[in-house]
């Protein structure tokens, strides 16, 4: 089970131990009546998300995504899905969530302080319809789920800030910015707080184009492209199961 004290690679190896049961519920639940009956109801969208939670066999609890677009016209129209699952995690500062990242192996911690940020500080710059689907969310599954459907990419800038062997992690995220930390000591890797754009300073809004700019590129763009020194290659996207 997720224990609060495991390290990123104990929570990714979790999450892949489960992953062939969570699978398996996963594509149970999309071919549901329920699900038939939402698409139906919402045909005229061009993109619908459902969010499920799942339990594995072995007790962990995940919060299913599933990101439906609609492709073709007419009577050739389908819908396309893409699944992503967060664990869910009880701490003594209480629910964190967990997300996995198959390029780095390693799952990253967002702790129930970072959802309070994100509603918070989201609510002020946001549009009419998130800010009606913020207003809606009670519970910390709720945020997370809004949270992980709007901000499937992350790209990871190290900064020379290190306090008591804690590495700070400057990541944009689509929303605006995860501030991170890398615990040398625990071998964990967690998001404390979120930011707006409107609250960076010059520098901080050159890293996060810089950064955005990388995440969008091809790697053949990418190889011939010179970034300042404060990119890494440490992009990454939410694990999608494309199996399913």
């Amino acid at each position: 089970m997720f224990i609060e004290k495991m390290s990123s690679d104990e929570l990714f190896y979790e999450y892949d131990t489960d992953l062939p049961d969570i699978q398996k519920q996963t594509l149970r639940f999309d071919q549901s009546e329920y699900v038939t009956r939402y698409l139906w109801k919402r045909r005229k969208n061009n993109v619908v998300t459902i969010t499920k939670t799942f339990t594995s066999t072995r007790g962990n609890r995940y919060i299913g995504v599933l990101i439906y677009k609609q492709t073709g016209c007419g009577k050739s129209k389908e819908w396309l899905r893409s699944t992503f699952h967060v664990g869910l995690m009880q701490t003594f500062k209480g629910l964190a969530v967990v997300a996995f990242y198959n390029k780095s192996q390693q799952a990253l911690k967002y702790t129930a302080h970072f959802f309070s940020r994100y509603k918070m500080r989201l609510l002020e710059v946001c549009d009419w319809k998130t800010r009606n689907q913020l207003t809606q969310a009670k519970s910390i599954e709720d945020i997370a789920a809004i949270y992980v459907s709007r901000n499937i990419g992350i790209t990871w800038i190290e900064t020379e800030s290190v306090f008591r062997d804690k590495v700070h992690i400057f990541a944009p995220i689509n929303d605006g910015v995860t501030l991170l930390q890398w615990d040398k000591s625990k071998k964990l890797l967690q998001a404390n707080t979120f930011v707006t754009n409107d609250m960076l300073d010059d520098k901080q809004l050159i890293m996060v184009g810089y950064a955005k700019t990388y995440f969008s590129m091809t790697e053949e763009e990418r190889s011939m492209y010179k970034f300042p020194d404060f990119i890494t290659e440490k992009e990454n996207s939410l694990t999608q199961n494309k199996q399913l």
